[in-house]
């Protein structure tokens, strides 16, 4: 599947977004979800979890794919978390911050409160690494690292952007391509559109929503972790290879666009959409 390199018209289609998706701890399995809510730094509960190690630097499935296999379900404050063995725990709503350090995502440097020195051994345990369980706070600090953003716009764990929007047409035409049978949990998007052509989300553009829009500003390069099986947590060298083939854009492998919600107080499954874009 080469992307093609000839220039289109401005286009404009209706989409319909039929998942949406939160990742409370970064790197951990998501939560397929009717509804997003937002705040300042994007989807609420997004990626504003995160395991660190006792420097302080972010954990991720890229060096621990075992972090695929933890389940993870909505009560009515908080989640459960459950880990391989079977074993629980309860992730409990920000309330009093606990110790506050600097922690590091990629390049950036923020501080986080620890979530509880119980939950961090309990991580530990499970994981047989020392590792320390933290929370953006009420109010994220880190600025989203493009220079199509706004001063106020914000983040919380995610790796750089608030949303990541995928095209059901893209992923249908990977597998066709590669023979390849991968489901969209690979991906980890917030926002699964249907409606826009195969590979048109790369020409980037704007969803314009009843209420507001969201803008596309960066294509998604891949690391590893959609070549991890979620289901059985092990990391496989043909899907690395297949997507190093069929996704390849500009020396990389992109699938996806990363965007930025303005304007919207809330998705729904089954909001329609209009995609514009300019190639």
């Amino acid at each position: 599947m080469g992307f093609s390199d000839s220039k289109e018209a401005f286009m404009s289609v209706p989409v319909t977004l039929t998942e949406l998706w939160i990742y409370p701890i970064k790197s951990f399995p998501g939560l397929s979800v009717d509804r997003l809510t937002f705040d300042a730094a994007g989807p609420v509960d997004d990626r504003r979890w995160m395991l660190v190690d006792e420097k302080g630097k972010f954990v991720s499935q890229r060096g621990l794919p075992k972090l695929a296999s933890f389940g993870m379900a909505r009560l009515d404050a908080g989640y459960t978390v459950t880990a391989p063995d079977g074993d629980s725990a309860v992730l409990p709503e920000p309330g009093q911050a606990g110790e506050s350090f600097a922690v590091t995502v990629w390049k950036d440097e923020l501080q986080a409160h620890e979530v509880s020195p119980e939950l961090s051994q309990w991580f530990s345990a499970k994981l047989g690494k020392r590792v320390h369980l933290v929370h953006t706070g009420p109010a994220s600090e880190r600025r989203i690292p493009d220079p199509g953003t706004y001063d106020h716009e914000r983040v919380g764990f995610a790796d750089g952007y608030p949303l990541l929007i995928c095209n059901e047409a893209s992923l249908d035409g990977l597998n066709e391509a590669s023979g390849l049978t991968l489901d969209m949990r690979r991906f980890r998007p917030n926002v699964v559109v249907r409606g826009a052509e195969d590979r048109s989300e790369l020409m980037l553009g704007r969803l314009n929503l009843p209420e507001g829009h969201i803008d596309l500003l960066k294509t998604c390069v891949r690391c590893n972790i959609p070549a991890i099986d979620p289901d059985t947590a092990t990391y496989q060298k043909d899907v690395a290879a297949q997507l190093k083939t069929h996704c390849e854009w500009d020396g990389s492998t992109i699938f996806g666009v990363n965007g930025v919600a303005r304007g919207v107080t809330g998705l729904t499954v089954g909001d329609t959409a209009l995609y514009s874009a300019q190639a």
